[in-house]
């Protein structure tokens, strides 16, 4: 009996720890996947001027956030492209009169990180999607939903993309 009990609870701490998300693999380190030689990030892609302040915000707090243009030694620079792909809003429920009553907001996008033309980390597809939901023809009720969605994804995602980089995944 003893014998099966050591080979059970190894097991069961493995799929325990799989369960929850732990895995090993990433950069690890205490700056994930920010290279030890990196001093300063600058940021640049198509995200719009409030998460790419965001991500700016957010990062300051590891490493120095620079212009592309700033005299920084290009040695210890590293770019942070941020690819975002068009918010989608639509609707994804109808009333029996065929009315729509929900609408999908999609807001993704993915991250890669270079250094001297190499590509050293890819975040991977980052998705936060949420739901509007409609009670009343007014536009403009619609339109104020519509703005706080957007701006709880924005924050959700800026949340899981730098919860990626710091870890290194």
């Amino acid at each position: 009996m003893k014998r099966l009990t050591a080979p059970l609870l190894g097991a069961w701490l493995v799929l325990l720890l799989a369960g929850c998300g732990y895995h090993l693999l990433g950069h690890g380190g205490g700056r994930g996947a920010l290279p030890a030689d990196v001093t300063a990030v600058a940021i640049s892609g198509n995200g719009d001027a409030e998460l790419l302040r965001g991500l700016r915000q957010r990062l300051a707090d590891d490493v120095a956030v620079v212009a592309a243009g700033d005299a920084v030694d290009p040695a210890h620079v590293a770019t942070l492209f941020v690819q975002m792909a068009p918010v989608s809003f639509a609707p994804s429920a109808y009333s029996a009169s065929g009315v729509a009553t929900q609408y999908r907001m999609t807001f993704a996008g993915q991250m890669t990180l270079t250094r001297d033309g190499r590509e050293l980390w890819q975040s991977g597809n980052i998705q936060r999607q949420g739901d509007v939901y409609v009670t009343t023809i007014d536009p403009t009720t619609i339109e104020a939903s519509r703005t706080r969605l957007l701006r709880d994804l924005r924050k959700a995602w800026l949340d899981d993309a730098m919860a990626r980089l710091r870890s290194g995944f």
